[in-house]
């Protein structure tokens, strides 16, 4: 299956690589025409779910940081004289549940919106054609 003048016959043992070094690349053409939409749910869920997961840890250590440097106290004496309340606190916890809530909401959205855009791409590259692919199998030295 050379290009190069050489052939292997098929009663032939395979030639090693050496003897393949000097063919040219093999070029193959492949279009994606379809999507599965359950496994793009799943990916796109986990992603979303594992970016919320990061999320919500990065910003409980920020406000653990900030809350041991002094900056949430600071920033509650603060907003307590500006509305003139003496006694005016965060609820951190009551924070971390809005964050967490509006999390699962965004979370919930952009699953939907891209199960809705490969949708979108199923009808396009069913009409159109698909996403096409040159693959090239080259053979090291």
């Amino acid at each position: 299956m050379a290009r190069s003048g050489k052939s292997v016959t098929t009663g032939d043992a395979m030639p090693d690589r050496s003897q393949l070094i000097d063919v040219d690349p093999e070029r193959r053409r492949y279009e994606i025409r379809k999507v599965d939409l359950w496994s793009v749910v799943r990916t796109a869920l986990l992603f979303n779910l594992a970016g919320l997961g990061v999320i919500v840890v990065a910003g409980v250590v920020i406000w653990l940081l900030a809350a041991a440097l002094g900056a949430i106290s600071g920033l509650e004496d603060f907003l307590g004289s500006l509305l003139s309340a003496k006694d005016f606190k965060f609820a951190s916890l009551q924070i971390l549940e809005g964050f967490i809530l509006l999390g699962l909401i965004m979370v919930a959205i952009s699953t939907i919106l891209v199960t809705v855009a490969t949708s979108i791409y199923n009808l396009f590259a069913e009409r159109l054609g698909g996403v096409a692919l040159s693959l090239v199998e080259e053979y090291d030295e």
